[in-house]
């Protein structure tokens, strides 16, 4: 029987055809409708047969173009389809509120160009509709700017491959993002983590991404904290912002002498840690080796109580430029509470991480974590639920942020000379756009007096949504960070033509008259655009400009700056700009803290300044110690250091003969013989060493002995996680199995 003759195959031929019949049809009619509201909504008039003329009425049904091909070769000759306007009959494109003329621009006398919009007509599903679009201003010759382009006539690539976060790349495909991998030309690149320099030096002028070099000047606790010392020392009473922090062991005798004078609790953290891990509390500093390295901090031992429960502000900052400096804070954040009721710190309850630290990682594990879609409860909760709750209790919620906006520009300022060196080393020739953008978790510790302390910053908060708060507060957060920052505003093709004419210019030596310098995106074109004529920073020697203060264009708005400065003002979404400041009169003030000379000098020749050079002399001769032990266990003989000059040489013979005879003697060694019965022997007593040891409970003793003392290490905590974890919950380590 052939089965190509059958009634079944027939069926299933027919079935094929009809299905990819209405799969045609359904991607033309989705292409239709597509291309219609396209040209709808587009800025520029199209000159297609969807659009209503004035020899066709808006409910009279149009015909549809058979062929979206011969379409698409419309769509894609613009040169030819505006020549063609000139003898066609002009589309019905009124202006809303207005008349029109014949060839649509608006009549003179009725509106002005700015508040003009257009109307038209498109039929879809067999029924007309009529479009507003805003018109943009338009030059002599007709044409529209390239500058004034609009983010749907851009098609912008992000690169997630480098973040764990699968809710950024959600967030951006709903934007109009495409995602791409990190080998391809993208123009966001979101990472997790800082990149190597390699990366920013290779970075194109029309790319950005989300780290700025040099952040970790205040994203690590012990640069955060000698950033902030030194800018308090130079201003004493403006950068007390902070508890009272040292960096052991160089601090370690101006801390032990605080120690002595004053009866405070201290809490040790390690220099570059995270998620609370390795943090505890002390009232003896003596208990501390001098030699270990931590960060010091006075303990804020009146902390602002909801509920009696300690808590600290997470604010999500975004930084997108460093020269001039803007900052924008997101008016919704979180705020981490701790799981036990808060007790003044005293030597019984110093172990109690669950009620001294706020940290979401630590309090997780506690069980009387509490979660909650309510605002008022659960131990975690949005900002707004704070301000709420301070409204009630009649405090200035207004003052209070805006102390902690101080706060935030003061931290940021400290690390302000070496972002913006970092920053004009790494990208010396973008000038379109700005090269980073970056958000910063701060986290706020408040007391009762509601004075904001900064704890610390982090370069990568967490942008995991486990709870209905975390996905009310960071998805739209992601998503107005996306919104503000200003790729739309560099053209990548019009880029890459000219990287590549320059390139082939520099090729083949083409000589002719030098190429204009483009102006660079700082606070200097800024002036140069004639945005602002008030930009003098008289406080800078140099003659240079101050990068507080940047206001509107006096008559057109020229440079690259100005229009990413209005793109932002015109994007904030939920952020709040904080630097510039909106009030004028904090600009004077906040212009001095960009003067930081003689940083090094206010260190110099002071205890704390011996102690640091003591201690890298001998953290120097140690590694060199270290150094020469491996090379003489590796080679057998200390490596004798090539710039001294051998003082005597043998004779060639008698090294040879010494080098033959080493080789024998390599040769015929054999090791010693082990018997098997010494080899169980030693198995045995192996095996009654691991049985005593489990017998009489010795690491069972060592443990509880050292977690009593506070001397356990995160090396004791990963090794053995269920010794400590009774030991929090309370049980007898020593007693039970």
């Amino acid at each position: 029987m052939n089965l190509k003759n059958s009634k079944f195959y027939k069926r299933i031929q027919e079935l094929r055809h009809f299905s990819k019949e209405k799969i045609r049809k359904d991607r033309e009619q989705r292409s239709r409708v597509t291309r219609a509201l396209d040209m709808a909504l587009s800025e520029q008039p199209h000159r297609e047969r969807d659009w209503s003329s004035p020899d066709h009425s808006p409910t009279r049904s149009q015909p549809v173009i058979s062929s979206p091909r011969r379409r698409l070769k419309k769509l894609r000759s613009p040169k030819k389809k505006a020549a063609g306007l000139k003898g066609s009959q002009s589309p019905d494109y009124r202006v809303a509120g207005g008349q029109c003329s014949g060839d649509g621009s608006p009549l003179p006398g009725l509106m002005s160009a700015s508040e003009a919009k257009l109307q038209g007509f498109i039929q879809l599903n067999n029924k007309c509709y009529r479009v507003e679009c805003p018109t943009s201003t338009v030059s002599a010759v007709g044409a529209v700017p390239d500058d004034e382009r609009t983010p749907s006539e851009t098609k912008s690539t992000i690169c997630v491959s480098n973040s764990r976060y699968a809710m950024i790349g959600r967030i951006s495909k709903t934007l109009g993002f495409k995602l791409v991998k990190e080998s391809k030309l993208w123009n966001i690149l979101w990472s997790d983590s800082f990149p190597g320099v390699e990366l920013f030096k290779n970075m194109k002028r029309f790319q950005q991404i989300n780290h700025f070099p040099g952040m970790i000047e205040i994203c690590r606790k012990d640069l955060l904290s000698r950033n902030l010392n030194r800018m308090l020392k130079l201003y004493p009473h403006d950068y007390k912002i902070f508890p009272k922090t040292w960096m052991l062991p160089a601090d370690y005798g101006d801390a032990l002498n605080y120690s002595l004078n004053h009866k405070r609790t201290f809490i040790l953290k390690p220099d570059s840690g995270a998620q609370g891990r390795g943090i505890w509390l002390t009232n003896d500093l003596k208990t501390i080796g001098p030699h270990e390295r931590l960060i010091c901090q006075t303990y804020v031992h009146r902390p602002l109580l909801i509920d009696g429960y300690k808590f600290d502000l997470r604010v999500y900052t975004l930084i997108t430029s460093v020269d001039p400096l803007r900052i924008f804070v997101y008016n919704e954040g979180l705020a981490r509470f701790a799981t036990n009721k808060y007790v003044e710190p005293t030597p019984g309850n110093s172990t109690d991480l669950y009620m001294h630290l706020t940290n979401y990682s630590v309090n997780k594990r506690n069980s009387h974590y509490e979660l909650c879609d309510n605002d008022d409860c659960g131990s975690k909760r949005k900002l707004s639920a704070i301000n709420n709750w301070m409204r009630r209790h009649n405090y200035d919620v207004e003052e209070f942020w805006t102390n902690v906006d101080d706060v935030i520009i003061k931290t940021v300022l400290s690390a302000w000379p070496v972002l913006k060196h970092n920053y004009h080393a790494c990208f010396p020739g973008h000038d379109k756009i700005q090269a980073c953008f970056e958000i910063l978790g701060f986290d706020i510790l408040v007391d009762w007096k509601l004075k904001p302390y900064i704890l610390e910053v982090n370069h990568s908060p967490s942008f995991h949504t486990n709870e209905q708060v975390d996905r009310e507060v960071k998805r739209p957060l992601i998503r107005d960070t996306l919104n503000l920052v200003s790729t739309v505003l560099a053209d990548k093709k019009q880029i890459m033509r000219e990287d590549r004419k320059r390139v082939k210019q520099r090729l083949l030596k083409i000589r002719g008259d030098p190429p204009a310098p483009k102006a660079r995106l700082t606070a200097g074109s800024a002036s140069k655009a004639k945005i602002n004529a008030k930009t003098a920073n008289p406080a800078n020697p140099e003659g240079g400009t101050n990068p507080v203060k940047e206001t509107e264009s006096d008559s057109v708005v020229i440079g690259p700056l100005a229009q990413q400065v209005a793109w932002e003002e015109n994007h904030l979404g939920n952020f709040r700009r904080i630097m510039p400041p909106p009030d004028e009169s904090k600009e004077e003030y906040y212009t001095r803290f960009y003067g930081q000379t003689n940083q090094v000098s206010i260190f110099a020749e002071t205890a704390a300044s011996k102690k640091r050079e003591d201690l890298a002399r001998k953290m120097r001769l140690q590694i060199e110690e270290k150094k020469a032990k491996q090379e003489q266990m590796l080679n057998g003989r200390p490596k004798r250091d090539p710039r001294k000059r051998q003082t005597a040489i043998l004779p060639r013979a008698v090294r040879e003969k010494n080098r033959i005879n080493l080789f024998r003697l390599k040769e015929n060694w054999t090791p010693g013989f082990i018997s098997e019965a010494e080899e169980r022997l030693r198995h045995t007593w192996l095996h009654m060493r691991t049985e005593s040891i489990k017998t009489l409970k010795i690491t069972e003793n060592i443990y509880f002995t050292l977690y009593e003392s506070g001397h356990l290490t995160n090396t004791d905590m990963v090794v053995y996680p269920h010794l400590y974890h009774n030991l929090q919950h309370g049980f007898d380590i020593r007693e039970y199995p």
